[in-house]
């Protein structure tokens, strides 16, 4: 595996696999600041994903995402970057995600992310939809990429953010020569 390739640890997978939470968690168990792709859009922008999925739409976010993915993918310190569920509609992120990170996806059932995107309301895809029908056809249209990505899956079910975290450090510890300080 090419050395650029281990700097960077990213996750995958659909809103509420826990992205976000296990992130942090994982950065911190690594000594690697943690890039949240969300925050650091919303720091950007000025705004909310939410309001800029209203006033700009989804596109405009998406190209937001794209320059975000890029840049911290070039950044020369270690991250674990936490991406949105769509990152890898887009090829180019596919490819940049491929090339210049070891990427986890935190494969998680329907019913367990429905019953975790329940609990807010800030989901921009989600808004006025029913989340089962919503997240089942996002995950017709995403698995096969996430997958297609993916170095490392793991099945987030049952799991607390905590658990996984530390199972993932445990086996990046040997492929990315990482030791916890």
């Amino acid at each position: 595996m090419p050395k650029e390739k281990l700097r960077h640890v990213t996750l995958v997978g659909h809103m509420g696999s826990g992205k976000s939470t296990i992130g942090s968690l994982l950065g911190k168990l690594m000594n690697y600041d943690h890039a949240d792709l969300d925050v650091v859009i919303a720091n950007q922008a000025g705004r909310s994903i939410g309001v800029i999925f209203a006033e700009k739409g989804e596109k405009v976010f998406r190209d937001l995402e794209e320059q975000a993915l890029e840049s911290k993918l070039s950044a020369s310190d270690s991250l674990v970057i936490s991406t949105g569920g769509g990152v890898v509609e887009r090829s180019s992120n596919r490819r940049l995600l491929q090339e210049k990170s070891f990427v986890i996806w935190l494969r998680t059932d329907i019913k367990t992310l429905v019953r975790r995107v329940s609990r807010r309301s800030t989901r921009p895809l989600l808004k006025g939809k029913d989340p089962l029908e919503m997240l089942t056809k996002l995950d017709e249209e995403r698995a096969d990429l996430y997958a297609e990505i993916a170095d490392l899956t793991i099945d987030t079910n049952n799991m607390k953010a905590s658990n996984v975290s530390e199972l993932l450090f445990d086996s990046l510890k040997s492929r990315l020569g990482v030791e916890n300080e």
